[in-house]
């Protein structure tokens, strides 16, 4: 089975939007209020590799934001161009979890699924931190939770989290995610999904499966909810899965139209959806699919025969 990690930037970010109060710097660095001019002051020209910056203790990779929010889209910050948002560290000299932690300090966990790493979260000062068997790979410098409302906005999971609610954090991995195909080569891709959920159900219950499908640039109107269902449609009533046990969710807009599957259990977060397109930039086709089968648009040239719409 494939799997593929998602992007632990959102869970951190999520996390990191539950507390108040300022950022941990890093050399004088501190991510949403320091800029590449500051760095480049405190710290001199980077690199000319990942690693930006390259001390007796530690290595750095600093990055930077490229553009400011756009409409409809979750990440990202409300920050000028060339602003600090995230800074890696890895450190040289071995570290110990218990030299690193704070005592009494309640650390959100999120665990990876498939490996042995587990991230530490300091919710209060935006801190990360990667561990492996109780030694620390890597330090990460997020924005704190102060910084909220310089987000871009707020993210969603894939099926609803009720408020209040806490949920086993573990790191959501993708089991398959493909493209503009057939209907038809979608089945086959479903049926390896729902085997393995099969077997997951098997020896515990509270495995379900989320379906996320992402419409293109140029879209029918409601396509990518439509294709997510027409896909648990097929596995519920030709497949015989449970219908509780699949989740299918609208995950916005793409450069092409994606499907992308995961497995979970009920206990754990539901995937983070994330949309790479503002809905102000995509162009909605005025009717909706007239079938499973029925190939999404092209994001190629718009056919002017067509009646398109800006959402």
């Amino acid at each position: 089975m494939r799997m593929l990690k998602v992007n632990l930037l959102c869970i951190a970010t999520v996390l990191l939007m539950t507390s108040v109060t300022r950022a941990k710097e890093w050399r004088g660095i501190v991510p949403l209020h320091s800029t590449r001019a500051d760095v480049e002051r405190l710290l001199g020209q980077p690199k000319a590799d990942f690693w930006d910056y390259d001390f007796e203790e530690e290595r750095a990779h600093i990055t930077y934001s490229e553009r400011s929010c756009q409409e409809g889209l979750p990440h990202g910050w409300n920050v000028p161009k060339d602003t600090v948002v995230e800074i890696y560290t890895v450190p040289k000299k071995d570290q110990s979890l218990s030299e690193v932690l704070l005592p009494g300090k309640d650390y959100r966990q999120v665990r990876a699924a498939h490996t042995p790493h587990i991230d530490y979260i300091d919710a209060d000062e935006g801190l990360r931190y990667t561990v492996v068997e109780g030694m620390v790979q890597n330090i990460t410098y997020l924005p704190s939770a102060k910084d909220k409302r310089l987000a871009c906005g707020e993210y969603k999971y894939a099926a609803p989290v009720g408020d209040g609610v806490k949920l086993n954090s573990i790191e959501q991995v993708r089991f398959d995610s493909f493209g503009n195909i057939s209907f038809e080569d979608a089945k086959a891709r479903l049926d390896n999904f729902v085997i393995q959920l099969f077997s997951l159900r098997t020896q515990d219950p509270r495995w379900r499966g989320y379906i996320i499908v992402y419409a293109g640039r140029r879209a029918y109107r409601g396509e990518a909810q439509y294709r997510a269902d027409c896909a648990k449609n097929y596995l519920v009533r030709t497949r015989e899965m449970e219908a509780a046990s699949l989740v299918a969710a609208d995950g916005g807009f793409r450069n092409e139209m994606e499907f992308e599957l995961y497995l979970g259990r009920a206990d754990y977060y539901p995937p983070v959806l994330f949309p790479t397109v503002s809905p102000k930039h995509v162009e909605i086709i005025k009717r909706q699919l007239k079938g499973c089968a029925e190939p999404s648009p092209s994001t190629a040239a718009p056919n002017k025969a067509l009646q398109l719409t800006a959402r």
